[in-house]
């Protein structure tokens, strides 16, 4: 499972644009629906 800590980690050389940890309900089919805890990343590379 994914979280910023983890991502802030891994794209550490990054220039993190947007970080957010939320909840939200997704409808993905009849195999996966309800809340979920997503985390969102925009993140440039170094140039």
């Amino acid at each position: 499972m994914y979280t910023a800590a983890l991502l802030r980690e891994a794209f550490h050389d990054f220039e993190i644009v947007s970080l957010v940890e939320h909840d939200s309900a997704l409808r993905e089919g009849t195999g996966h629906h309800g809340m979920s805890a997503l985390v969102d990343l925009v993140a440039r590379k170094p140039s």
